[in-house]
């Protein structure tokens, strides 16, 4: 659509046009039920800032209750659905991992070129537009436990839920990682198929993992950076219009999820205090295991998953803006 045309013209042709008449009402699907408060936040952010832009477009969104979180990019890519919000570890060859191993600085992952690496290629891998990626709050990952640290200060032996970003970091002080869906860790841990889990601290209280898993340690860990994309044949079916407003409302949600989750994680934290949450202090040493366990394992994964050559990229250009090591 040509950018001489008048704004009456456009209007008119959100109605008229098939493709646009399609994309007025977007399918989302997320990975977080909306019981799961700060986790389903974003999606509901995103919805809300494009659905104010005033393009006629609107989000209806779908959780995991339709498709199992593990499974939701395959059809996103398809065009059964035409936005995806998801965490990075829950999917195959999901670049956007390498978010969670540097600083939750959105303009800077913009302005270094690792989002517009990251985006090439979903695009080309995915047939996904990358649109936004979303930290709750500046806080990131802990592990929670049914009974304390072991005299070592570690969890040797025990059984930990964890996605693969965890996993070197649950290896790196003696446990054995369990992945299994976040729906599913409740009640492992009320039965004790797990003894404790790893998780972004934002989710802690939403969860009621607290109820059953009263000891969690600090300091966290990495960064919680989820991820929002659309289908590419969505995205091209746009207007140049729709295009700038959709771009708007995911920087927006950028900033705006960060300073939720921070307003929300203190007081969270407070509140499980008074349920008998106790903090399991990691010491020096063993927090500087977990610190490397988990950035050589996020980078090593993003090797993995997607080739050496692209994650030596990125990571050059992070290291060179400062938001990674």
């Amino acid at each position: 659509m040509k950018h001489f045309l008048t704004a009456a013209f456009l209007a008119g042709a959100i109605f008229t046009t098939p493709i646009l008449a399609q994309a007025e009402s977007l399918k989302m699907i997320e990975s977080w039920p909306s019981t799961n408060a700060m986790a389903y936040m974003p999606a509901a952010q995103f919805k809300k800032n494009l659905e104010a832009a005033g393009v006629d477009l609107t989000i209806e969104i779908s959780g995991p209750e339709t498709v199992p979180p593990f499974e939701q990019i395959t059809p996103t890519s398809a065009g059964v659905f035409d936005i995806i919000y998801t965490y990075p570890a829950y999917h195959s060859k999901a670049l956007t991992v390498v978010t969670n191993a540097m600083e939750p600085d959105m303009d800077k992952i913009r302005s270094s070129g690792v989002f517009g690496m990251i985006d090439e290629y979903f695009q080309a891998e995915h047939n996904l537009k990358l649109l936004a990626n979303v930290a709750v709050g500046s806080s990131g990952y802990h592990c929670y436990l049914r009974e304390p640290l072991n005299a070592e200060g570690n969890w040797s032996g025990r059984k930990i839920r964890g996605v693969s970003t965890y996993v070197p970091v649950i290896e790196a002080l003696g446990g054995a990682a369990v992945n299994t869906a976040m729906g599913e860790v409740y009640s492992g841990l009320e039965r004790g198929v797990v003894d404790g889990a790893c998780a972004p601290q934002s989710v802690y209280r939403a969860t009621k993992h607290f109820e059953v898993a009263k000891y969690r340690t600090e300091p966290t860990f990495g960064q919680l950076v989820s991820y929002i994309a659309m289908n590419l044949d969505t995205w091209n079916g746009l207007s140049d219009t729709q295009k700038a407003a959709v771009e708007a409302a995911a920087i927006q949600t950028e900033k705006d999820t960060i300073n939720i989750g921070n307003e929300t994680i203190s007081g969270d934290l407070e509140a499980v205090k008074k349920t008998g949450v106790k903090v399991a202090k990691l010491s020096d040493a063993n927090f500087a295991k977990v610190v490397n366990a988990y950035y050589d394992g996020v980078w090593a994964l993003a090797a993995k998953c997607c080739g050496e050559e692209i994650a030596a990229k990125i990571r050059a250009a992070a290291v060179k803006a400062g938001l990674t090591k």
